[in-house]
């Protein structure tokens, strides 16, 4: 057999190896994830959930609509 061919063999074996391993990984993780209750700490919540809620902006600090200059203006 040729080397670049069984390079490519060797290469395609790895890579299915790896998929196998990563849906494997995936069906673990979703098998434990369904055997924990169902509420968790507010720490695991995900980013993406927590970022919806709307933020305080301390009073003390400038926004960014009262630090920019009008148009026309200068800076003094």
């Amino acid at each position: 057999m040729h080397p670049i061919l069984s390079q490519a063999l060797v290469a395609e074996r790895a890579r299915e190896w790896e998929d196998r391993a990563a849906r494997y990984r995936l069906v673990k993780e979703l098998r434990r994830a369904r055997r924990q209750p169902a509420s968790r700490p507010a720490a695991a919540v995900p980013l993406a959930r927590a970022s919806r809620e709307p933020v305080a902006v301390a009073s003390g600090q400038p926004t960014v609509e009262e630090d920019r200059q009008p148009v026309g203006g200068r800076a003094a």
